[in-house]
C-alpha cells in the first residue's frame, strides 16, 4: 500500500496587513539556511548520529530578502526560537548551512562571528535585556562603544534615536525607573542604532500589553524599514505576524508553510524625520 506523507501542519490561515503598507517587488537574498538541522541529543554527546527522534530543527530551508519582514509562529517547543538562534549564529547547527550575503557564517571564527552579530545583525528580545546598572542613553550607546565609536559620538547618537523613538525625557533613567514598553522601545533604538541588516526579534511584544504590544510592533517595523533592514520575528500571536510582509509556521521542527519569497513583498512607510 501506498502511502501520501501529509504535512503536520494545518492550512495557514488569511493574514490581514496594518494600512501603513505598500507593495514592492524588489526582492534579492541576505540571509538563507539549508537543510538545517538540530539535534540536541547529538550536540551534547559528540559522535552520536543523528536520530529520528524529535529534532529541535529537522531539515529547514529558510531565506529572506532585503529588507523583507517575516514572521515565525509555531507553538511552544515547535523550534522557532532554534530557528532565529541558528539563522542569527547565536548557536551551531548539527548539520546544514546558515548564509549571510553568500558566506557561510558556520565558517567564520568565534571573533568573526561576535563582530557579524555586533555589527551585522540587531535583537531584540522579549525581556529587552537592557543592562540595568545603565541609563538608557548609554543602553543605547554600548553597542557602538564596543564597536569603537568615541563615548560622545556613540551618545549623541543614542540621544537621536531617544528622541525618535519619543524618551528623550528617560536619557537618564535606568531600567528599573521604566516602563515595559518604554524598556522595549529602548531596546528596539539599541539594535537599530548600529545599523544593522537584519533585525532578531524573539517575542518581543510577549510581556506587553495589546495595546502597547502594538505600539512596540509599530515602532519596530517602521524603524527598521527606515534603515533598510529586515527583520525576522519570533511570536505566537497572528496580531504581531501581521505587521510581517509574510509568515511561516513550524512544527515540530519543521516550516510548514513554503519559505520562499511571496509574489509581491510588503513594507512599511516610513516614520518620517527623528
Amino acid at each position: 500500500m501506498t502511502m501520501t506523507q501529509q504535512s503536520p501542519c494545518p492550512a495557514p490561515a488569511a493574514q490581514s496587513v496594518q494600512p501603513r503598507l505598500r507593495q514592492s517587488n524588489q526582492w534579492s537574498p541576505i540571509l538563507g539556511a539549508h537543510d538545517l538541522v538540530m539535534d540536541y541529543t547529538a550536540t551534547s554527546v559528540p559522535g552520536t548520529p543523528i536520530g529520528r527522534h524529535m529534532l529541535a530543527l529537522d531539515h529547514v530551508d529558510f531565506a529572506l530578502g532585503e529588507g523583507e519582514t517575516v514572521a515565525v509562529m509555531g507553538p511552544s517547543g515547535s523550534g522557532k526560537s532554534t530557528l532565529l538562534h541558528a539563522l542569527a549564529g547565536i548557536i551551531r547547527p548539527t548539520a546544514g548551512t546558515v548564509t549571510f550575503r553568500g558566506v557561510d557564517i558556520g565558517t567564520m571564527s568565534d571573533a568573526d562571528r561576535t563582530k557579524l552579530r555586533r555589527n551585522a545583525f540587531g535583537f531584540v528580545f522579549q525581556s529587552g535585556q537592557l543592562l540595568p546598572e545603565l541609563p538608557a542613553v548609554e543602553n543605547i550607546a554600548l553597542p557602538m562603544m564596543l564597536d569603537g565609536m568615541p563615548y560622545r559620538a556613540a551618545t549623541d547618537m543614542a540621544m537621536l534615536w531617544l528622541e525618535r523613538m519619543g524618551l528623550k525625557a528617560l536619557a537618564t533613567h535606568r531600567p528599573g525607573e521604566m516602563s515595559g514598553g518604554q524598556m522595549q522601545r529602548i531596546a528596539i533604538a539599541r539594535a537599530l542604532a548600529v545599523k544593522p541588516a537584519v533585525v532578531f526579534a524573539d517575542e518581543p511584544t510577549g510581556a506587553l500589553d495589546q495595546a502597547t504590544g502594538r505600539e512596540v510592533m509599530g515602532m519596530l517595523m517602521a524603524a527598521a524599514h527606515d534603515n533598510g533592514a529586515a527583520v525576522v520575528v519570533v511570536t505566537h500571536d497572528p496580531n504581531v505576524a501581521a505587521f510581517c510582509s509574510r509568515t511561516v509556521t513550524m512544527r515540530d521542527g519543521r516550516l510548514c508553510q513554503p519559505a520562499s519569497r511571496p509574489d509581491a513583498n510588503v513594507e512599511f512607510e516610513p516614520m518620517g524625520a527623528a
